[in-house]
């Protein structure tokens, strides 16, 4: 399914060194970061002699999150008041929450050269992830739970001091991810949030497409703030008169290298609400709007999805 807009990811070198990325990452020089930095961040000495810079591996981090540059060429991330991070233990499906707020960003070359951390501007915070002169690099994030320091699959910092609501059109978020709708606070406050809109009545019958999710008129597919991350959430369109929020008819992913697609978690007789998995190696893409002709959508809410 094809849209009329795209979002880029344009990853800006902290401490104004710029990494010059080659093949599916591209550069930005633009000293707008409002994230907290100790330490030089390591600057790659040969950046065009070949990358993997692992575009559908980067990770999301909070506005006015305090980074570290360790010995190691590790970055540690503290989230300020609030954030926490959720996602699954390595290898497996096991839930895992950082209450801390605090988590690393590594990078391991499994070839010949090197590849090193980097920040760079995103969507209300900003991107963590790997880049350098090495063909197969490894981006991994972790935290200390209980003691031990424990590598993630996958997962993402949210906001669980704030709360479920509508997505202002205006203001930019991360996508919702999938780990967070195993945790049992972000069940309940959806579950909350959708009583409330619904108000008794009905919810509408969703129809499933290969790439997209519909619903019938009168209803619309909202963009949601859920603890900071955005999600499609099917809404009576009566409900939307009265906020600045946005949504259309339909929902769907994209990627621009690679695929992404569109999954769904449903509280039984409850609803629903849609995020992207897949394995993008470009830039993963959750959006709701409204089909224009031809299959191509209009969209009214675009969010970013990060692996981390």
């Amino acid at each position: 399914m094809k849209k009329t807009t795209k979002i880029c990811i344009f990853p800006l070198i902290i401490m104004g060194f710029v990494l010059i990325l080659t093949n599916s990452c591209k550069k930005k020089d633009d000293n707008n970061n409002n994230t907290t930095l100790t330490g030089q961040v390591p600057v790659l000495t040969t950046p065009n002699s070949g990358c993997d810079c692992d575009c559908g591996d980067r990770g999301w981090i909070p506005l006015n999150s305090k980074i570290q540059v360790n010995k190691n060429n590790s970055i540690s991330i503290q989230a300020p008041t609030g954030w926490i991070y959720i996602g699954y233990k390595k290898g497996t499906t096991q839930l895992l929450k950082a209450t801390s707020g605090g988590t690393s960003v590594s990078c391991t070359c499994n070839t010949t050269g090197s590849c090193l951390p980097f920040t760079g501007t995103g969507p209300g915070g900003s991107t963590s992830g790997c880049a350098g002169n090495c063909t197969n690099c490894t981006m991994t994030q972790s935290a200390i739970i209980g003691g031990t320091n424990v590598n993630f699959e996958s997962g993402g910092y949210i906001n669980i001091a704030d709360r479920v609501d509508f997505a202002n059109k205006d203001i930019p978020l991360p996508a919702a991810f999938k780990a967070m709708f195993d945790l049992p606070e972000v069940k309940k406050a959806l579950k909350d949030f959708i009583d409330k809109t619904y108000a008794g009545l009905p919810f509408p019958k969703v129809t499933q497409g290969n790439d997209f999710i519909s619903v019938p008129d009168g209803y619309s597919l909202a963009a949601v703030s859920i603890f900071g991350r955005a999600a499609m959430v099917p809404v009576p369109t009566i409900s939307l008169k009265t906020t600045a929020a946005a949504g259309g008819g339909t929902a769907s992913c994209s990627c621009t290298q690679g695929t992404c697609t569109l999954e769904s978690t449903t509280i039984p007789f409850i609803g629903s609400a849609s995020y992207c998995t897949g394995s993008c190696s470009g830039t993963c893409t959750l959006s709701s709007g409204a089909i224009i002709a031809n299959g191509v959508v209009d969209a009214l809410y675009s969010a970013i999805s990060f692996r981390f």
